[in-house]
């Protein structure tokens, strides 16, 4: 099937899209990026995915005027074409093409670049829940900037996969702070739910913030602290969530059982909380949009 990719202003062949070898994007991972969710061919949380794309682009100075009606246009063309049922939109901005030099250089023009793909749900994984394991948390301190640097997660993620497990959960100075991929939770009882601080230590989740909001609503008490290992492996119940995957039950964190081994209650409530708002969330038109 013939797929669409959007560069620079123009439409083309992804087969046929390509980046110059000069691009700090390619250089230097002098990008940022995001990617957002298309569930029953409807746009999640666009508004919010912009807003910290937005704020990505100033933290690493990288001078781009985000026009919002735009970027809902070109967003809409692309799942109409490619025929996007459930996927996703990812798109990239890089400081562009200039002499490889570490400073930025004077003047320069950003690549933008934004495709789509489509997924299919493993609704198994949701039934049966996932084991993740824990490892040291290698990344560097600005994790709060969704950039293009991914290597340390792309190896904490394949090590998972090497181990058997579905993620890993990382650890700095003794605390979980988030999966390679994910957002990590823990549930101590029936009514509170532990996620770390969104600080420069985790990446702070688009969805993160919606199942806050969407818990806080429904009477659950939310705790934005650092836990660590002990807790985890003594909660009630645990999940993740990141915007491909929404909620997902951790059911065994290394070698120990959670909730005897099965997806709990508690998160089941989630999942069907997040699954209502999921399909009453429109796919947002550009006069909707507030982009901060």
């Amino acid at each position: 099937m013939k797929n669409t990719t959007y560069i620079n202003n123009k439409f083309i062949d992804h087969n046929k899209a390509k980046i110059s070898v000069d691009d700090r994007g390619f250089l230097f991972a002098d990008s940022v990026y995001e990617l957002i969710n298309v569930s029953n061919k409807k746009i999640i949380d666009l508004d919010q995915h912009l807003n910290r794309l937005k704020v990505s682009l100033r933290k690493v100075k990288i001078k781009y005027k985000l026009n919002k009606k735009k970027y809902e246009e070109i967003i809409n063309k692309l799942i109409k074409l490619n025929k996007i049922f459930n996927g996703y939109i990812y798109i990239q901005i890089t400081r562009g093409v200039a002499e490889r030099k570490h400073e930025f250089p004077n003047k320069y023009s950003p690549t933008t670049i934004i495709f789509t793909k489509h997924l299919k749900i493993n609704k198994k994984i949701y039934e049966k829940g996932v084991k993740i394991i824990t490892i040291p948390d290698i990344r560097w301190l600005r994790r709060d900037i969704k950039t293009t640097s991914l290597l340390p997660n792309v190896l904490s993620k394949q090590l998972a996969v090497e181990k058997n497990a579905f993620e890993s959960w990382l650890i700095d100075d003794g605390n979980i702070t988030e999966g390679s991929a994910s957002n990590a939770w823990i549930i101590k009882n029936s009514n509170t739910i532990v996620t770390h601080p969104a600080n420069n230590k985790i990446l702070k989740g688009v969805t993160r913030d919606t199942i806050i909001k969407i818990l806080k609503k429904n009477g659950f008490n939310i705790k934005e602290k650092p836990f660590n290992l002990i807790e985890a492996k003594n909660a009630k119940e645990a999940f993740l969530t990141s915007s491909t995957l929404s909620v997902l039950p951790v059911v065994k964190i290394d070698n120990y059982n959670i909730s005897k081994g099965k997806p709990g209650d508690i998160t089941k409530k989630i999942i069907n909380l997040y699954n209502n708002y999921i399909s009453k969330n429109k796919t947002l038109l550009s006069r909707e949009l507030k982009i901060a």
